[in-house]
């Protein structure tokens, strides 16, 4: 964890000992230091928010096939077809009781 207190900017990090949380301190960073640690949680943070995108996209992709699939029954059943274990096959016309 890096805190800041004025000018200056120090490190410190979180532990657990016998299941209470403490933290020791590190020492002082340079602003290198600083500037390279706050790159990399920008890019974390736009990883992530890349990643959102990207789940966000697969569910409306998923979406878009179902609606997809649920259209090529529909025509199928227009056309008087229907689809079996990926086969195409035609209805059978029902015979009416006479």
């Amino acid at each position: 964890m890096i805190v800041k207190r004025g000018q200056s900017t120090y490190l410190y990090q979180s532990i657990r000992e016998n299941g209470e949380p403490k933290t020791l301190y590190k020492g002082k960073i340079s602003c290198q230091q600083l500037t390279e640690h706050e790159r990399r949680k920008q890019e974390t943070q736009q990883h992530r928010q890349r990643e959102q995108e990207l789940q966000q996209l697969n569910r409306e992709l998923e979406n878009a096939l179902k609606i997809i699939k649920i259209t090529e029954r529909a025509y199928l059943l227009l056309a008087g077809l229907y689809e079996r274990k990926s086969e195409i096959r035609k209805l059978q016309e029902e015979h009416c009781a006479q």
